[in-house]
């Protein structure tokens, strides 16, 4: 039996994304909650993962499939399941230091590193815990807005935002993932971190794989919930901002190469922590360019969070400009023109202005209309692949886009999109039209039709088939469904966490 108080369950209801761009008709959507929320304990977390083991069991039981959320996030369906059951954690927020008799002998990681994260916490208020004045930690890398839980920003392999840090699943140590009958803590046997006493503390059992590990770490939501994760995280640093409109053609070296010179950045002599480029497909002459080095933190900083309610309804603005599009497709360059203006103004207010990577990148709204997908290639290929997806647009010249690039070093994780050494993401973002979406679709099938390797970001929008899954992942499909088999043993039980979409790309074999 389900106890009402740590458990809402709401029966036969449309599911609803974050950005309003999936629906989704479910038979049953299970809000979790700690028992105490405000006093995190290991007694609680035992209490917690028992409960979720309880929900895996009772689907089990009813014949129904099973996925867990955070946030809702996704521009995807990788969350959703028609007629099934939604575990929604995004109320499993507690966090943890850890003592120094938890941490193996042989560990590479120092306990000061280690920070221990429930599912349901969002990344922005990671970041406000780490970087307190008393604790003085810091993320290395994160996604662009921090609305995301980091049960889902690593389950679908969100990219990051440090061109020499992989993506966010590159900092996870140790995961933490359960089934109908099993609680595990997963662990590269490469890089051992925490003792069996541990992850007794978690009422888990002990694993060193690298193989399970690598799987884990990206694992689609379909190798059980993840309950809990440690992440390493850093010394406090600082990040220094600046958006300039460079030449595109100035910029081919750092795109290509992320070589600088001669790239017009502010300081060419060094190499940032951060670089990303914003162009727009209809004129692709200047490259709006966010750069950001990093500094050490000085000891007496006191970080000023101005963080967004997740209850805001966000913006109506791209909603109102992609309506009227439909109904005057050449308002596009206008509408684009709009967008630019609004984001991507250039600050001379405050120029030098330095900040936490929590303050940096603060938690966004949610913005209904709005549209993004994310193709990885290698960095050698982006001008290339530029192109490519400049001609696409120019088919669907009234899709109201940008192009952002930005780069992360290749990631461990089995089925992680971020899989070039290293990578850039080109991110088509921009207003959800007919258009858009058409552009999304064509943009696929030419960087296929030349030849380009690529994959595509599981939680954004896609067009993601088997043939493409296997072009761009190869043995990596194969290797990762043996290990699902190896973790979930039951047929039963690794059909209750697929999906039709997972089913469809060769990811429940």
């Amino acid at each position: 039996m389900m106890p009402p108080n740590q458990i809402q369950v709401n029966n036969n209801i449309e599911w609803v994304n974050h950005h309003f761009n999936i629906k989704v008709p479910i038979a049953k959507r299970l809000r979790v909650h700690n028992e105490n929320p405000t006093r995190a304990s290991m007694s609680g977390m035992r209490a917690t993962a028992a409960r979720l083991q309880g929900i895996i069991a009772d689907a089990l039981q009813a014949g129904v499939q099973i996925r867990a959320c955070g946030s809702r996030w996704s521009f995807s369906d990788i969350p959703a399941v028609r007629d099934g059951w939604i575990v929604e954690t995004a109320n499993l927020d507690w966090t943890f230091k850890v003592g120094s008799n938890d941490v193996d002998v042989n560990s590479a990681t120092s306990v000061d590193d280690l920070y221990l994260v429930q599912c349901g916490t969002n990344i922005s208020k990671i970041n406000e815990r780490l970087e307190t004045k008393t604790r003085r930690r810091a993320l290395r890398t994160s996604g662009a807005s921090n609305g995301q839980t980091i049960a889902g920003a690593i389950g679908t392999g969100v990219h990051g935002s440090a061109i020499d840090v992989g993506a966010m699943e590159s900092e996870v140590a140790g995961i933490q993932i359960l089934t109908a009958t099993q609680n595990l803590w997963i662990e590269p046997a490469r890089a051992p971190v925490m003792t069996a006493n541990f992850a007794a503390k978690l009422g888990a059992t002990l694993v060193r794989d690298d193989a399970k590990f690598d799987a884990a770490i990206v694992s689609l939501g379909a190798l059980g919930i993840v309950h809990s994760v440690m992440l390493r995280s850093t010394g406090r640093y600082l990040l220094n901002s600046s958006l300039l409109h460079i030449p595109y053609g100035q910029l081919q070296g750092a795109l290509n190469m992320l070589d600088f010179r001669g790239s017009g950045l502010p300081d060419q002599t060094r190499r940032p922590y951060f670089f990303q480029v914003i162009l727009d497909p209809n004129k692709m002459d200047i490259g709006y360019t966010t750069v950001r080095y990093k500094e050490l933190c000085p000891p007496g900083y006191r970080p000023d969070y101005n963080l967004k309610s997740e209850a805001e309804p966000g913006t109506d603005l791209p909603r109102l400009i992609a309506s009227a599009i439909k109904m005057f497709p050449d308002l596009r360059n206008t509408a684009t023109s709009l967008l630019i203006q609004a984001e991507l103004k250039v600050r001379s207010d405050r120029p030098h202005e330095w900040r936490l990577p929590g303050e940096t990148y603060s938690f966004t709204s949610a913005r209904e209309g709005i549209a993004s997908s994310g193709f990885a290639v290698p960095i050698a290929q982006v001008t290339t692949a530029l192109e490519i997806m400049r001609q696409a647009f120019l088919v669907h010249k009234s899709a109201p886009v940008v192009f952002t690039c930005r780069y992360a070093q290749k990631s461990p994780g089995m089925m992680a999109f971020t899989r070039y050494d290293p990578c850039c993401v080109i991110d088509i973002d921009g207003i959800d039209t007919p258009a858009t979406r058409k552009l999304i679709t064509l943009a696929g099938q030419r960087l296929e039709a030349a030849g380009m390797p690529f994959t595509q970001h599981w939680g954004k929008m896609h067009d993601l088939t088997k043939a493409r899954v296997r072009r761009g992942y190869g043995g990596s499909v194969d290797r990762w469904n043996q290990v699902r088999k190896l973790l979930l043993p039951d047929a039963a039980e690794r059909d209750a966490f697929s999906s039709p979409f997972l089913d469809s790309v060769g990811l429940n074999a």
